[in-house]
Protein backbone atom coordinates (compact mmCIF):
# COMPACT_ATOMS: atom_id res chain seq x y z
CA UNK A 1 0.00 0.00 0.00
CA UNK A 2 1.58 3.45 -0.86
CA UNK A 3 0.45 6.54 0.81
CA UNK A 4 0.76 10.02 -0.22
CA UNK A 5 2.09 12.27 2.28
CA UNK A 6 -0.61 14.48 2.39
CA UNK A 7 -2.54 11.36 3.55
CA UNK A 8 0.13 10.20 6.12
CA UNK A 9 -0.54 13.50 7.64
CA UNK A 10 -4.08 13.29 7.93
CA UNK A 11 -3.84 9.58 9.56
CA UNK A 12 -0.90 11.21 11.91
CA UNK A 13 -3.43 14.68 12.89
CA UNK A 14 -6.30 11.26 13.96
CA UNK A 15 -3.50 9.83 15.80
CA UNK A 16 -2.60 12.78 17.85
CA UNK A 17 -6.40 14.10 18.58
CA UNK A 18 -7.20 10.43 20.25
CA UNK A 19 -3.04 9.62 21.82
CA UNK A 20 -2.73 9.56 25.28
CA UNK A 21 -0.06 8.47 27.65
CA UNK A 22 -1.22 5.19 29.26
CA UNK A 23 1.22 6.24 32.11
CA UNK A 24 0.62 10.04 33.09
CA UNK A 25 -2.54 10.62 30.48
CA UNK A 26 -1.11 13.52 29.10
CA UNK A 27 -1.58 13.99 25.17
CA UNK A 28 1.21 12.48 23.34
CA UNK A 29 3.08 13.83 19.92
CA UNK A 30 2.86 12.27 16.96
CA UNK A 31 4.22 13.34 13.87
CA UNK A 32 6.32 12.07 10.75
CA UNK A 33 9.37 10.81 12.99
CA UNK A 34 7.39 8.27 14.85
CA UNK A 35 6.92 6.17 12.22
CA UNK A 36 8.67 3.25 11.82
CA UNK A 37 7.11 1.02 9.65
CA UNK A 38 4.02 1.34 7.07
CA UNK A 39 2.95 -2.27 5.84
CA UNK A 40 -0.14 -3.26 3.69
CA UNK A 41 -3.13 -2.00 5.93
CA UNK A 42 -0.70 -0.88 9.04
CA UNK A 43 1.40 1.27 10.77
CA UNK A 44 3.75 0.67 13.39
CA UNK A 45 4.58 3.96 15.37
CA UNK A 46 7.33 4.55 17.67
CA UNK A 47 6.56 7.30 20.67
CA UNK A 48 7.35 8.90 23.06
CA UNK A 49 5.53 10.97 26.05
CA UNK A 50 7.10 14.25 26.94
CA UNK A 51 5.36 14.21 30.50
CA UNK A 52 6.83 11.08 31.53
CA UNK A 53 9.29 9.68 29.35
CA UNK A 54 7.51 6.43 28.59
CA UNK A 55 7.99 5.27 25.44
CA UNK A 56 5.20 3.83 23.73
CA UNK A 57 4.78 1.24 20.72
CA UNK A 58 1.65 2.15 18.75
CA UNK A 59 0.14 -0.50 15.95
CA UNK A 60 -2.45 1.24 13.55
CA UNK A 61 -4.61 -0.42 11.32
CA UNK A 62 -4.87 1.58 7.89
CA UNK A 63 -8.18 0.21 6.76
CA UNK A 64 -9.92 2.78 5.00
CA UNK A 65 -7.30 5.44 4.62
CA UNK A 66 -7.90 5.04 1.11
CA UNK A 67 -11.28 6.84 1.94
CA UNK A 68 -9.60 10.09 3.62
CA UNK A 69 -11.34 13.34 2.82
CA UNK A 70 -9.86 15.97 5.22
CA UNK A 71 -12.74 18.24 3.66
CA UNK A 72 -15.02 15.80 5.39
CA UNK A 73 -13.28 15.04 8.61
CA UNK A 74 -15.02 16.31 11.60
CA UNK A 75 -13.48 17.19 15.07
CA UNK A 76 -15.16 14.18 16.65
CA UNK A 77 -13.18 12.58 18.71
CA UNK A 78 -13.85 8.45 18.58
CA UNK A 79 -12.31 5.81 20.24
CA UNK A 80 -10.47 4.29 17.68
CA UNK A 81 -8.99 1.79 19.55
CA UNK A 82 -12.07 0.26 19.25
CA UNK A 83 -11.63 -0.39 15.73
CA UNK A 84 -8.09 -1.42 15.21
CA UNK A 85 -7.82 -4.76 14.06
CA UNK A 86 -4.40 -6.72 13.02
CA UNK A 87 -4.59 -9.53 10.45
CA UNK A 88 -2.89 -12.55 11.56
CA UNK A 89 -0.44 -12.22 9.19
CA UNK A 90 0.83 -8.92 10.69
CA UNK A 91 0.95 -10.06 13.94
CA UNK A 92 3.04 -13.13 12.64
CA UNK A 93 5.08 -10.41 11.01
CA UNK A 94 5.80 -8.54 13.96
CA UNK A 95 6.13 -11.55 16.12
CA UNK A 96 8.85 -12.63 13.73
CA UNK A 97 10.53 -9.29 13.69
CA UNK A 98 10.79 -8.93 17.52
CA UNK A 99 11.76 -13.05 17.34
CA UNK A 100 15.09 -12.26 15.45
CA UNK A 101 15.69 -8.84 17.73
CA UNK A 102 15.15 -10.88 21.18
CA UNK A 103 11.63 -9.54 22.08
CA UNK A 104 12.56 -5.60 21.91
CA UNK A 105 11.40 -3.23 20.60
CA UNK A 106 14.41 -1.32 20.92
CA UNK A 107 16.44 -3.40 18.86
CA UNK A 108 13.73 -3.78 16.50
CA UNK A 109 13.81 -0.34 15.96
CA UNK A 110 17.45 0.34 15.80
CA UNK A 111 17.31 -2.81 13.37
CA UNK A 112 14.64 -0.64 11.03
CA UNK A 113 17.09 2.19 11.68
CA UNK A 114 20.00 0.85 9.74
CA UNK A 115 18.27 -0.96 7.19
CA UNK A 116 17.11 2.53 6.04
Amino acid sequence: MEIDPHTLQQILLRIQKQMRCPQCGKKVPVDFAAVRVVANESMLLQLKCEGCNAFIVLHASLQGADNLNPEEEKDVLANASSVLQVSEKEAKMLENSLEQCGGSFEQLFKKLEKDD
